[in-house]
């Protein structure tokens, strides 16, 4: 008996609504092809997502079909349609050139007989235009969605309801701090934790990863633009969207500038990591190593294991490994490390329960903002955006005007809403703010207790004298920053 192999394709640009495009549909009329030739419904060969403009590499399907050809698997290769099996002429003469026999539910294709070829040949060139014709409508449909400030939805992102355009308030102010805290010097590792924690997911429902923010803090839509994708890949190394950006018809949830400084930051030369992990202690990368004394080589977290050994009573004895804040770049001065931390605690904490302390942590340069006045001003500058229509409809403006003028303001308003935003997260002050100034320093995770210490005070451990055995605070040196 001749054995089908099925050939199943749902494009992600395939219309959900039609019910003649869906997988079940394509299976029931290839099985009655199938049981009208007396032919065997063999292995099928599914590719789901994968879109007709798209070239189909060696992990689809397809690919796995084309390199069962003529092992005996199957006989001949059944599709619904000739546009759902072949994406290009290239993939006909694949066919052609494997002496594979075709069937569709519209009937055979002979590819061994030159009528036959020249048959499949222009109805794979039909299938082609139909497709790039399509193709070209979607494009001009994504433009006119931009112009109109229209987000174009591959998924919903945090902050944003399925719309695109309806703020959800929970995730947006989620979105806002890790904006902030970002600026503020906390580590894109403990933003995506911290987002977790909170019972935030990405799209597609998994945890947070740092690829996963920086997509995040990279996403333009947060300050209320929407921007063109970049298809040049050499352009996409540098940024992933283009410089196009379109007034977006919706509210943003960061400030532009606070935005473009995230931008700045994010891609600065010196973020290259050149150690390993995230540090997950306190003055692992952070102090200075006093040997070097070049007040560039830090220190960083090592560890010391005693061998296992066998007392004179027979007794067998392990060793727990012990903390270390070693030089690892140059091999030398090594400190047992929690003593160390015990120390710079408490004299974290004897400095932030000072009566000055909250003066440490208050920019020099914080301005006076007249927020009532600013408050006025959004009104009216919201009042004159939402007039464009009017004037529009009365003819008093073109459609070129509004888009200028909608840009205009919209501007503005970003700016206003960034002099009126909250100053970024300051754990530090936070902290010394806490009723608990102990309990509050306690329950701060690793990564904000290190932006405090290194906002107070620069640490160099200092080589020890020869045979000196125990922690010596001596040989901690601490210079207190202004």
């Amino acid at each position: 008996m001749t054995v089908a192999a099925v050939y199943l394709r749902v494009s992600k640009s395939d219309d959900t609504d039609d019910e003649s495009l869906s997988l079940e549909t394509q299976r029931r009329r290839i099985r009655g092809v199938c049981t009208a030739r007396d032919w065997e419904y063999g292995p099928e060969y599914i590719d789901e997502g994968v879109s007709a403009t798209k070239a189909r590499d060696g992990n689809t399907e397809w690919a796995r079909m084309l390199s069962q050809v003529g092992t005996g698997k199957f006989d001949v290769i059944v599709a619904r349609d000739l546009d759902r099996l072949l994406r290009t002429l290239q993939d006909l003469v694949k066919l052609i050139d494997l002496g594979a026999k075709v069937a569709t539910a519209d009937g055979d294709i002979d590819l061994t007989s030159a009528d036959g070829e020249f048959r499949a040949t222009m109805l794979a060139a039909v299938a082609r235009f139909e497709i790039r014709r399509k193709s070209e409508r979607a494009i001009g449909a994504n433009e006119t969605r931009r112009k109109k400030g229209v987000p174009i939805m591959r998924g919903r992102i945090l902050g944003y309801d399925d719309d695109g355009v309806t703020q959800i308030d929970d995730e947006a102010a989620a979105v806002k701090k890790a904006f902030e805290d970002f600026l503020a010097g906390v580590k894109i590792t403990h933003i995506a934790r911290d987002l977790t924690a909170q019972g935030f997911t990405t799209t597609r429902g998994s945890e947070w990863s740092n690829e996963n923010i920086r997509s995040l803090l990279s996403n333009a839509r947060y300050k209320g633009v929407i921007t063109k994708w970049e298809a040049d890949p050499e352009k996409r190394k540098v940024s992933k969207m283009s410089s196009d950006e379109y007034p977006g018809a919706f509210e943003a949830i960061v400030p532009a500038d606070v935005f473009n400084a995230v931008q700045a930051k994010l891609h600065a030369p010196e973020r290259r990591r050149i150690w390993g992990t995230e540090p997950r202690y306190l003055l692992s990368g952070l102090a200075f190593c006093g040997r070097c004394n070049d007040n560039k080589t830090k220190v960083y977290t090592s560890y010391y294991r005693r061998s296992p050994r066998t007392l004179v009573t027979g007794e067998h004895r392990e060793y727990e490994p012990k903390r270390l804040y070693a030089c690892i770049e140059h091999k030398h001065l090594s400190r047992n490390a929690e003593p160390v931390d015990d120390f710079i605690n408490a004299l974290v904490l004897g400095r932030l329960t000072r009566e000055d302390a909250r003066d440490l942590f208050t920019p020099p340069d914080e301005k006076v903002i007249n927020r009532d006045s600013l408050r006025i001003e959004r009104i009216a500058v919201q009042d004159r955006l939402d007039g464009l229509a009017a004037l529009f409809a009365d003819g008093v403006l073109d459609g070129d005007g509004v888009r200028e003028q909608s840009a205009r303001l919209r501007g503005r308003l970003n700016e206003i809403d960034g002099l009126l935003a909250p100053a970024p997260s300051n754990p530090g002050r936070e902290i010394v703010e806490a009723p608990d100034v102990a309990a509050a320093w306690k329950a701060l995770d690793i990564a904000r207790q290190r932006l405090i210490i290194n906002e107070l005070m620069s640490v160099t451990l200092m080589p020890s004298k020869r045979g000196a055995k125990g922690f010596d605070p001596s040989l901690l040196n601490i210079s207190w920053k202004a």
